[in-house]
């Protein structure tokens, strides 16, 4: 089954962060619900719509300064239409109509990126503390040993009882109860976004008594977990076999397929929106899909435009966007209808769009006045250029991460205006590589010696843009910086750098556990160096390291190489240190690094290393098959050619050549790219093996 949904842009507004946008409840005497939603200028406004035209309730004034980095609805009785949102380090609550009611100066030290209200009792997440106030005193808190990427409120024994559960980047959820841990789950990636599912996906009762969370994690999969009291039970797992984005928001509030279950809206941060229906065995299956050109940060749902249930959501830029059914969006009601003499449904829509386009350029004419006054009294002050520049209104998101799978990073740039062109530079060696959505074209640049740049590059967009993806390898051995000079395609040019810092361990992914039954090679440390000595180092060694230390006995961390697939244990203490790997390689990066740093803090440090043949012997067993893969390339695009020209003298050649000379043909375009870059992956491997 196909849902055929139309899509609507309501509104826009500025730059917005994620989680800023809620639905209000129903209203007895409102066919239709209100909206409100917040952006970074600090801005928060609610909104509805009358008649096939935008009403809003109110709007604050732009405040810089207090950009709102979440936005929620009091889960209290009397709460629900209450709107509560976080600028800074400050709470502020406001009706439905505007009046402000509550505020609340946390004096916390990390910004506010998640509040949540019951009553009396209130939560902030930070990057790394969650906080409990209970009428503006503070009762206690929970220190995570990696970033809080989402959290939740969950009743989980009684309904007038919440605890708070925390999504964090460490590849774990965890259940709070007064400032502890009471339950964690350990999930297959980083969990990036939580949703708790009142109607429970859960048809055939098998787990009775438990409340679900849906989540999303950052490789883009999503996955149930039933919860009960004192267990968590992992229930489907949605895949991500088109390597689409994470997914940074999750509804299940409407059934659109009138199955008798709520179905499952994901929206994705590459601008992907699917709905999902459950069937009766209980598998997901994907009921609609759209594309957007920017990240999705909000997504919510209910009766917008009409009389019928509709997504609603924020994008990065601003746009607030509705996917309606036919008969949803800006339509005339029946009264009106008759009042304009319109009978039909197509006549219906089309006086409903007039009235928009009539709106919209209304809007555009006071844009238009307000700019003419704006050039006006810029030039009265001088008209300085760099200060314009400077004052420029221009928002950047940005993300380097491991593609594990392909084993290469992909950097992601998102900018609030076109992009112009980017700029990179790096002080290692990187391979940079095609990405089919990208509309910009690569230019590489020459590096001299002495120039402490091994890699400088420009692309430049061909078309309108917001939105750019570089994908590169590299090697594992070398640290180094990687920047990104963004230029926005606004006047006077401005120009935005980002930088990332590529460890030497870089293919190296954070995993749950390591295999025990694997044979390894190990490298131990025994010195003066305290635990947190040895964290930092091993910080700068590898990715996604918490910043800190939270166990005070001993600290264990799990990594996996995304080419090679093996697997590094790191275990460590105060003066002791021990690391298991099958690959040498790998070991002998750690050792040059730690007795380097260890050096330059003057700690005694005394190595000792322990070999073993059988995991020199696994390490090979995984390095041949990408060997082997190589040579088979080599040896598909010899034949290439021959077979290309066969396939033109004989058109019917496919009907009696063997099935491997088949698969040459077919994926011959495929071929040829992968042939291409078969020098610099041979490079790769040969690093790998020496």
């Amino acid at each position: 089954m196909e849902l055929e949904l139309h899509k609507h842009e309501i509104l826009c507004t500025g730059t917005s962060a994620k989680g800023t946008l809620e639905v209000l409840p129903v209203e007895d005497d409102r066919k239709n619900q209100r909206v409100a939603c917040g952006d970074l200028s600090g801005v928060v406004q609610c909104f509805s719509v009358k008649r096939g035209e935008i009403s809003t309730a109110f709007k604050t004034l732009p405040a810089p300064s207090l950009k709102v980095t979440s936005l929620s609805l009091g889960r209290g009785r009397q709460q629900r239409d209450r709107i509560f949102y976080a600028a800074g380090t400050t709470i502020v609550g406001i009706s439905k109509k505007g009046s402000q009611f509550f505020k609340f100066n946390t004096q916390l030290i990390e910004a506010i990126s998640k509040v949540n209200v019951f009553n009396s009792d209130l939560w902030t997440a930070g990057e790394y503390v969650y906080n409990h106030f209970v009428e503006g005193i503070d009762k206690d808190c929970f220190l995570a040993p990696d970033r809080i990427n989402a959290a939740q409120i969950v009743p989980i024994t009684d309904q007038n009882k919440v605890h708070p559960i925390l999504a964090c980047q460490d590849r774990c959820i965890r259940i709070l109860d007064n400032g502890k841990a009471m339950l964690q789950a350990s999930t297959p990636a980083a969990p990036v976004s939580l949703h708790y599912v009142i109607d429970s996906h859960d048809p055939h009762n098998r787990y009775p008594n438990a409340k679900e969370l849906l989540y999303g994690t950052d490789v883009g999969t999503l996955n149930q977990l039933m919860v009960n009291h004192d267990k968590t039970t992992h229930g489907f797992v949605l895949p991500n076999p088109k390597k689409l984005g994470a997914i940074r928001g999750i509804y299940s509030g409407s059934d659109f397929t009138k199955t008798g279950v709520n179905d499952i809206a994901v929206a994705r941060d590459d601008g992907t929106l699917e709905i999902y229906d459950l069937d009766e065995a209980g598998n997901l299956q994907q009921v609609f899909s759209a594309s957007l050109n920017e990240s999705i940060n909000s997504l919510d749902g209910g009766v917008i435009t009409s009389s019928v249930p509709e997504l609603i959501m924020q994008t990065f830029s601003g746009k607030v966007i509705t996917y309606s059914p036919p008969g949803g969006g800006f339509s005339l009601p029946e009264a009106d209808r008759r009042m304009k003499g319109v009978t039909t449904e197509d006549g219906a829509k089309k006086v409903a769009n007039d009235v928009q386009i009539a709106r919209l350029q209304q809007e555009v004419e006071e844009l238009r006045q307000n700019l003419g006054n704006e050039k006006t009294r810029f030039q009265s002050k001088g008209g300085n250029n760099a200060q314009l520049a400077l004052g420029a209104p221009f928002e950047l998101v940005h993300t380097c991460k491991l593609e594990a799978e392909e084993a290469c990073y992909v950097l992601n740039l998102e900018s609030s205006v076109p992009i112009f062109s980017v700029a990179i530079q790096s002080t290692i060696a990187l391979q940079l590589l095609d990405v089919p959505s990208n509309v910009a074209i690569l230019s590489r640049s020459p590096v001299y010696p002495g120039c402490g740049s091994s890699t400088l590059a420009t692309y430049r967009c061909q078309e309108s843009t917001s939105r750019l993806s570089i994908k590169f390898k590299l090697r594992e051995g070398v640290s180094g910086t990687l920047q990104a000079f963004v230029i926005p395609n606004i006047s006077p040019k401005v120009c935005m750098s980002v930088s990332h810092r590529i460890p030497s361990l870089c293919l190296h992914s954070r995993i749950t556990e390591t295999d025990p039954l694997r044979p390894t090679s190990e490298l131990s440390f025994t010195g003066t160096f305290s635990m947190s000595d040895m964290h930092a180092w091993i910080s700068r060694l590898l990715p996604d390291v918490p910043p800190s230390v939270h166990d005070t006995n001993e600290v264990h961390l799990a990594f996996t190489n995304a080419v090679l697939g093996t697997q590094l244990s790191c275990r460590y203490s105060i003066g002791e240190a021990r690391f298991t790997c099958e690959s040498v390689s790998t070991l002998a990066v750690i050792h040059e690094a730690v007795m380097r740093e260890a050096t330059a803090a003057k700690h005694r440090c005394q190595p000792s290393c322990q070999p073993a043949s059988t995991a020199l012997k696994h390490c090979i067993q995984q390095l041949w098959p990408k060997v082997e893969r190589q040579r088979t390339l080599k040896k598909q695009t010899s034949m290439l050619e021959g077979l290309l020209e066969l396939k033109m003298q004989d058109s019917d050649v496919l009907s009696y050549l063997p099935p491997h000379y088949k698969k040459v043909l077919e994926n011959a375009d495929q071929t040829r790219a992968d042939f291409k870059e078969q020098p610099k992956n041979l490079e790769h491997l040969v690093a790998i093996a020496r």
